[in-house]
């Protein structure tokens, strides 16, 4: 199949580039995301042909209208604009074997600026978020902006594995625990006794699952400045401290209404475009040939004549 967009001939292997491309992004946000994203996935089977055909005529339709503009370019923002392509795919040197020729890439980069032109004028339309807007977003995303319980730890611990059994592992976390007892600073015997030296043991501030459960299972169990007795994880042997324990919080507005301004600005941006696209749709010509004979009979003039 191929489309003929406003007379623009678009080959059938640019839908089926663009639908791998979707189907990778889809795949890749599974994986980060789980099993949650597996009714997405389903749907992406059913309707990706059709996706990626609308995605590619809204582009063509946005790449022909950015190319209206006449509006000349400075050389120079066109120049940077290659360097900046050539340097990013390997160089001269690379582009010397490369079939893409200077020439093709000066005529990407061109087209490129005239559609990010043609974007900002879309977008410079849309309108800064109200109070009101940003108070609504608030209340209806409260969990977005809610900070889990975490805490801020820091540990000994001596490795179990690569030569080391569990005898001599928690001998050496029980030589450091007797060293606390005498008074010794646990952020000094951090450095001095494990397996994991530097910054005093310190592990930062990290919320629930980002540590193996038998390491959380003490840690969030314990108050600010309260040291662990011994215990062991699938790693080996710990002592841990904990500096800080904060509890589940909502971020107040105030600290969030920069970020909501922007969400909300970013959202009516792509509205902006959507309906701009849309506009250009309803106007254009978008015709689909199976063969180079309906290619012609698409392509031919209508006959008026009586």
């Amino acid at each position: 199949m191929t489309l003929i967009i406003n007379g623009e001939r678009i080959d059938d292997s640019v839908i089926q580039q663009e639908e791998q491309s979707l189907r990778s992004q889809m795949q890749r946000i599974s994986t980060e995301n789980g099993a949650r994203q597996e009714v997405d996935l389903a749907e992406l089977e059913k309707n990706a042909p059709d996706w990626s055909k609308e995605n590619v005529i809204e582009r063509t339709l946005l790449r022909q209208e950015a190319l209206k503009d006449t509006e000349t370019i400075p050389t120079e923002e066109v120049d940077q604009a290659v360097e900046e392509v050539k340097k990013r795919y390997g160089g001269d040197d690379k582009q010397e074997a490369s079939p893409v020729s200077d020439e093709d890439i000066r005529r990407e980069v061109e087209i490129r600026i005239r559609l990010d032109r043609l974007i900002g004028k879309i977008t410079a339309k849309a309108p800064s978020p109200k109070n009101k807007e940003v108070a609504e977003f608030y209340r209806k995303n409260r969990e977005q902006f809610k900070l889990p319980e975490r805490v801020h730890a820091g540990h000994i611990v001596k490795h179990v594995g690569d030569g080391v059994d569990e005898e001599t592992a928690r001998a050496a976390v029980e030589e450091a625990r007797q060293a606390l007892e005498a008074g010794e600073v646990f952020e000094e015997l951090a450095d001095k006794f494990s397996d994991c030296p530097g910054s005093g043991g310190d592990l930062g501030h990290f919320p629930r699952g980002e540590m193996v459960e038998e390491f959380d299972q003490v840690v969030f169990g314990m108050e600010p400045g309260e040291v662990s007795p011994i215990f062991q994880t699938v790693f080996g042997f710990h002592i841990a401290k904990v500096y800080e324990h904060s509890a589940e919080k909502l971020r107040p507005l105030g600290e969030v209404r920069e970020e909501i301004q922007k969400q909300i600005h970013g959202q009516k941006q792509n509205r902006a475009i959507e309906n701009f696209v849309d506009v250009l749709r309803a106007k254009a010509e978008v015709r689909e040939v199976v063969s180079s004979a309906d290619e012609n009979v698409a392509a031919a003039p209508e006959n008026t004549s009586g």
